[in-house]
């Protein structure tokens, strides 16, 4: 079986698999150097914007920790959601097949994280030092944005309310179960940040298309844009087959994207010049640095 190793090592191995793949893809121009040039001019020129994934990881695995006994303070709200809309979602699921289950799993899992990870690196290959900080400072604001709701306004997973409603995210294999057991504390179903996050991406690549000039057309990011739609669409209807949104998770998702693309926008001129002033400082002191020790060995 494919996912006989431990969740976390396919969803990492397959990222770094199909990394090649979606450059082919969804390079917007190509680039005249190879692979190994690529990494070290990535590392080089945007070892800043992995410093901040890093960063917002770490505060975001911080905040989980603070969930717990946190959880339930105000309440659960699940039933203001469930009052307002019932159990409509059960339609989702009048057509089931493990096919679609297992394709809408691993879209659900894989997808979401090449896009969150893949937005930054794509605009980084291409040299778009000012979409490459859109993309990261996305995430950042995105999670800022959503945290709130996720510890003070719960809402639990449709699954765990609706009967008759199947757990098929949770429950279709026991590497999935136990991969969302330990992550997934099945009460931050409102906002949807699969839709939120996507959406936010969507919208900062629309405009990054108007503010240069092109149309879907002429736009060197055009494949990608249309990725991102295509997976907006999945995303929309997976969420809810899989037994996991309401309906109405999903204009919260694209609320809080829409929020964070203004906030990005507003936010990168203020950012762009200290990222490259910290890039140049670091840079210059590994150089300076590497320059004696070179002197020294001779």
């Amino acid at each position: 079986m494919v996912f006989e190793v431990p969740l976390k090592a396919w969803l990492v191995a397959t990222l770094i698999a199909a990394s090649p793949v979606m450059f082919w893809l969804f390079r917007p121009w190509p680039v005249a150097e190879k692979i190994h040039e690529t990494a070290v001019r990535l590392l080089r020129e945007y070892w800043t914007h992995l410093a901040l994934f890093i960063v917002i990881y770490t505060m975001k695995t911080y905040v989980d920790t603070l969930h717990d006994p946190i959880r339930g303070l105000l309440g659960d709200f699940t039933w203001i959601i469930h009052r307002l809309e019932g159990d409509v979602v059960l339609l989702f699921q009048a057509i089931e097949h493990s096919w679609l289950t297992w394709f809408f799993n691993v879209n659900y899992l894989f997808s979401y994280v090449l896009i969150v990870y893949f937005s930054t690196v794509l605009a980084a290959y291409a040299g778009d030092r000012r979409l490459a900080n859109r993309m990261v400072l996305n995430v950042g604001v995105i999670y800022l944005l959503a945290v709130p709701f996720y510890v003070f306004f719960n809402v639990r997973v449709t699954s765990h309310v609706i009967p008759g409603m199947d757990a098929l995210l949770y429950h279709s294999h026991a590497a999935f179960l136990s991969f969302f057991a330990a992550v997934d504390p099945l009460d931050n179903a409102w906002p949807s940040l699969h839709m939120g996050m996507t959406f936010a991406f969507f919208v900062l690549f629309w405009w990054n298309m108007r503010e240069n000039g092109h149309t879907v057309a002429t736009y060197p990011y055009r494949y990608y844009l249309l990725f991102i739609g295509a997976q907006l669409v999945l995303f929309g209807y997976s969420i809810l087959y899989l037994g996991i949104h309401w309906i109405l998770d999903i204009p919260g998702g694209l609320l809080i994207g829409y929020l964070a693309a203004i906030i990005v926008d507003e936010i990168e001129p203020l950012v762009h010049p200290r990222l490259i002033q910290a890039r140049d400082t670091v840079n210059g002191i590994i150089a300076t640095g590497y320059a004696r020790l070179t002197q020294k060995a001779t």
